[in-house]
């Protein structure tokens, strides 16, 4: 049995690439900060990226696969009451901006200072964020495996014809069940989570910007330093630089 004590506290965790499935008696939400996690639910695969979260009921059989250098912020709780435990499409859903940001906060003032009282209020926050997301984030079990694919290898060129193939719709009709359901087209989704994971890299290690570029599926530098620069407003080395100076300062 977990100590009482970490339970409804914030932490961040790395897992080994390989651990033996097992259950919990307490619900679990993960939240990746850097990469993906691959959690095998009863059988079933959800790959969970930057970006998302997923949470995990009491009692349920779950085995997880990630690399050891990824990064997860993950609060056990004994009281979930913003989302329907039996039913899986509710337990894995995207973050929107504001809580992204906010997780940045999260993680920037776990790793320099713990304060419980300060955790107690982030976790109440972030709590009160997941709630508000979680009513209006299901995901279409037909997009499921499409958004496996994608995050399973993010760097390839997916095209419509075989992403509708995965979600077995047309393909008219898949990219209109996907805007509908994401608010983006696949392309516009696809480059957003490629910023997401290029952000992350860029924060959270000294990985070259080069061969960032090519994780996120750009073999072209300039063209990734464009997109960057279009959705962040500052270029790579800009944005990492501006980071290493604010942690240096802490």
């Amino acid at each position: 049995m977990i100590n009482q004590d970490h339970l409804d506290n914030l932490f961040i965790r790395t897992y080994n690439t390989n651990l033996i499935g097992h259950s919990h008696n307490y619900h679990q939400i993960l939240i990746p900060l850097l990469g993906n996690i691959n959690l095998i639910i009863n059988g079933k695969l959800i790959i969970v990226s930057y970006g998302e979260v997923c949470i995990i009921p009491k009692g349920v059989h779950h085995q997880l696969t990630a690399r050891t250098d990824f990064r997860f912020l993950v609060i056990n709780t004994d009281n979930i009451n913003f989302v329907s435990l039996e039913r899986v499409n509710e337990l894995h859903f995207s973050l929107d901006d504001k809580l992204l940001a906010f997780i940045g906060v999260v993680e920037r003032q776990l790793l320099t200072d713990f304060d419980q009282v300060m955790n107690d209020c982030m976790l109440k926050l972030l709590m009160e964020f997941l709630k508000k997301i979680s009513s209006d984030k299901r995901i279409d079990s037909r997009l499921i495996n499409v958004l496996n694919i994608i995050k399973n290898d993010i760097s390839a060129e997916h095209t419509l014809e075989s992403l509708a193939k995965a979600a077995c719709l047309s393909e008219s009709h898949f990219k209109k069940a996907f805007k509908k359901q994401f608010g983006y087209t696949p392309k516009a989704y696809i480059t957003e989570l490629r910023m997401q994971m290029a952000r992350g890299l860029i924060i959270n290690t000294d990985m070259p910007i080069t061969i960032i570029a090519e994780k996120c599926g750009y073999q072209n530098l300039s063209a990734f330093i464009r997109r960057f620069s279009l959705c962040y407003h500052e270029t790579p080395q800009k944005f990492r630089a501006k980071g290493q100076s604010l942690a240096h300062k802490r």
